[in-house]
């Protein structure tokens, strides 16, 4: 079988799995983001006899095309006069259960008899939740727009940053011995660099590009347009060592500024499903699931810390912002799963050779868990927010 039929083959695998797999959660209504990682596990190596797709190299960059298109989709519900008004809580929600996060990591790492330098990759790890498992809950459930979903997916994005920041910090103190405090500060000044500059600069010109496209009366040409800026921020940001999805956010965000951002989604919304769809398979096609006996006690710990920790850090955040008890539930139970950056991270301690060689998988299968959990704790947080004054 040639390359290309190899693809063809796998995609065809992918939407087949997928479509019956997710057909059978809605009809028992049931999230369905559930239903497309129960199909990537189904089609995955790690589940004989299926393993069904061959290539998932090919799998995983078509993820990434998802991760790219979903927060850029995103992004275009979140224009940047409803990024001001929950921007302040964003980031010091965000500071707070990050450093919540870290001491709880140091917690846990001195009970199982972890070295420091794991518990701090750990902390790391947990610190950022997961963007695109959030939106997409989120948005199948019509609550994007709520003020509740508006600061979470703000401190996801200013989560996202300080992950960076901190990831440059241990990697710098591992590596050397000691915290280069020129390197720490050159990445201060790239990070606010990238995100005003493109806020501001973006929202001046975009927005007048993106509307005399429309004026053209030519889809193509608009979709065309749109999309070269979605992934070339994402290109942008990329190479200054950030996350594409950061990018393809604060690009939906400028987008959105324009008036005929109503149209760009109803565009875009097709494709961006799509591909959010391959994105949730390969995560679950690259859940091993041989190594939940062996790490699952470990990782339960791990998951009730997560869970744990970003409600009482982000709800108790959101809370002491003047936000009320409703809100601030809603905000610290949707928060509790452990995101695609604790990858990155675990990846680089592996890359040092500074972490121990379990702890990679037992992230693993505890990202695996609390992603299963998101929707019902998602869901579980507007029951118990109807309850609150």
């Amino acid at each position: 079988m040639t390359f290309s039929t190899a693809i063809v083959a796998d995609f065809a695998v992918i939407m087949t799995v997928a479509a019956v797999v997710t057909f059978l959660f809605y009809r028992i209504k049931q999230p369905m983001i559930l239903g497309y990682l129960i199909a990537g596990i189904i089609i995955g190596p790690y589940t004989p006899p299926f393993s069904l797709v061959s290539r998932l190299d090919v799998l995983g960059a078509t993820a990434d095309l998802g991760v790219i298109l979903l927060l850029f989709g995103i992004g275009l519900n979140f224009p940047l006069t409803k990024l001001r008004t929950v921007g302040k809580v964003s980031a010091g929600v965000a500071a707070i259960e990050i450093a919540f996060m870290l001491l709880l990591s140091f917690g846990i790492g001195r009970l199982l008899g972890w070295p420091l330098i794991d518990a701090l990759f750990l902390g790391t790890a947990l610190a950022s939740s997961s963007t695109v498992i959030i939106a997409k809950v989120l948005g199948d459930m019509g609550k994007l727009k709520e003020t509740s979903a508006l600061i979470m997916l703000g401190v996801l994005v200013v989560e996202d940053l300080i992950v960076v920041g901190l990831l440059a910090i241990i990697t710098s103190v591992v590596g050397i011995g000691s915290i280069n405090v020129a390197d720490v500060s050159w990445l201060a000044v790239k990070i606010l660099a990238f995100v005003l500059g493109t806020l501001t600069l973006g929202i001046l010109i975009v927005p007048r590009v993106i509307d005399r496209a429309v004026k053209l009366g030519n889809n193509e040409v608009l979709i065309l347009i749109v999309l070269g800026l979605c992934f070339g921020l994402s290109i942008v940001a990329n190479l200054l060592g950030f996350s594409m999805a950061i990018g393809a956010f604060l690009m939906g965000v400028v987008v959105a500024s324009a008036k005929s951002a109503g149209r760009i989604e109803s565009l875009i919304s097709p494709v961006k499903d799509m591909f959010a769809a391959m994105f949730f398979v390969s995560m679950g096609a690259l859940i091993d699931i041989t190594g939940f006996r062996i790490f699952l006690l470990p990782a339960l710990l791990v998951t009730v810390l997560m869970i744990f920790g970003k409600m009482l850090g982000c709800g108790f955040g959101t809370r002491l912002f003047g936000y009320d008890r409703s809100t601030s539930f809603k905000v610290g139970f949707g928060m509790g799963q452990i995101g695609e950056f604790a990858f990155i991270v675990m990846k680089a301690g592996q890359d040092l050779n500074v972490i121990s060689p379990f702890l990679f998988p037992i992230v693993g299968v505890a990202a695996a868990i609390t992603t299963f959990l998101t929707p019902y704790l998602i869901k579980l947080s507007y029951k118990i927010g109807q309850t609150q004054p």
